[in-house]
């Protein structure tokens, strides 16, 4: 199974990665940078030069960077003072090797970037984001179409939506038409976000988390503990079995349909993601499920929920789930049964 995982400079880490071998498909990172948005709040800068230095000691791994920010201030794309900030950094992380790709959910930012630098984006591949939702062939052609409609180049991967890890005949189908109609490009899933299915916050959190990056002070992590998915699990944590998430042990089971398993979980640090890549090469974690979780990560301070005891007929059922709970009580048995309570902490998670 090949990986294309979170990268962070941290030299433990990066070691670890290069010992990886042919596992490790790509990595995805940040520039930490106002200039250049991803889909997390800016919790730290890292200097570029550090950055770029680390990526180089991963040669023959794809490199994408995140510009997946749902949306930018406008000067971004209007002036050709805001794109020339940017345009340089591409220019240079080009230069250096360290970019094949531009992770992107704004298509302004793609198609600004492209009018002012076209040399430089014919030289990039366009990936989308996961948050393009692409789960259709008629999704995917409408977002191809729109990256031909600039100068970077089309996509070598595409990341379909989290629901497919649930929908194994739509992912079958959309698997299979990708590879006639494209076979150059890879097929990914994500495999551990962790979220609830068909997050009905998530639109609402990226547009939160978009207006912090451009500024706004805003706190998105208390709206969300207070008003969100985390107050939603919180009240409900059997509802974490319906999130599409792909164990370890069952990698094997997409194998047919996928070429690549993304890992997330970039902010959560080099431990976790260490631990969580571990167990996505081997293909077995014997702990607590939650640990390897990015969105929910929260909830392993709270439940211990025995990767052991999800059994292969309890996986055959979640892959069909159709979360119709109002008619199903699959979830709350099977959390009754596999999970138990950790000692209560006091701790920044305490939901109201």
């Amino acid at each position: 199974m090949r990986l294309n995982v979170p990268f962070i400079p941290d030299d433990d880490y990066v070691r670890f990665l290069a010992g990886l071998g042919d596992a490790l498909e790509a990595v995805h990172y940040s520039l930490y940078d106002s200039v250049v948005s991803d889909a997390r709040i800016r919790l730290q800068a890292v200097p570029e030069q550090r950055l770029a230095f680390r990526l180089r000691r991963l040669p023959g791994v794809r490199k994408y960077l995140l510009a997946n920010g749902r949306f930018h201030a406008p000067e971004r794309y209007r002036t050709p003072e805001g794109l020339a900030a940017l345009v340089r950094r591409l220019d240079r992380l080009k230069t250096v090797g360290v970019i094949d790709g531009l992770i992107f959910s704004d298509p302004y930012l793609l198609t600004a970037v492209s009018d002012a630098a076209p040399e430089l984006a014919a030289g990039i591949e366009a990936i989308p984001s996961i948050n393009f939702m692409i789960d259709t062939t008629p999704k995917l052609v409408t977002v191809m179409e729109m990256i031909g409609n600039t100068r970077f180049r089309l996509p070598g991967k595409i990341l379909l939506d989290r629901s497919l890890n649930r929908r194994p005949t739509a992912l079958r189908y959309l698997s299979a038409e990708i590879r006639r109609r494209w076979p150059q490009i890879q097929v990914e899933l994500l495999v551990n976000e962790g979220c609830l299915p068909a997050c009905p916050y998530r639109s609402t959190h990226e547009a939160l988390i978009a207006a912090v990056n451009t500024g706004a002070v805003i706190d998105t992590y208390g709206i969300n503990r207070d008003l969100g998915c985390i107050r939603h699990l919180f009240r409900t944590p059997h509802r974490i079995l319906a999130s599409p998430f792909i164990r370890p042990e069952d990698m094997h089971r997409y194998a047919k349909w996928v070429d690549v398993f993304k890992i997330c979980g970039r902010t959560l640090g080099p431990d976790y993601l260490q631990r969580t890549v571990a167990a996505y090469i081997t293909g077995a974690y014997d702990g607590n499920l939650l640990d390897l979780l990015d969105a929910a990560n929260w909830m392993a301070d709270r439940w211990l929920l025995d990767n052991r005891k999800l059994s292969p007929p309890m996986v055959d059922r979640l892959m069909s789930c159709g979360n119709d709970c109002s008619g199903c009580g699959h979830c709350r048995q099977w959390f009754q049964r596999c999970a138990r309570p950790q000692p209560l902490k006091i701790d920044a998670y305490a939901a109201r």
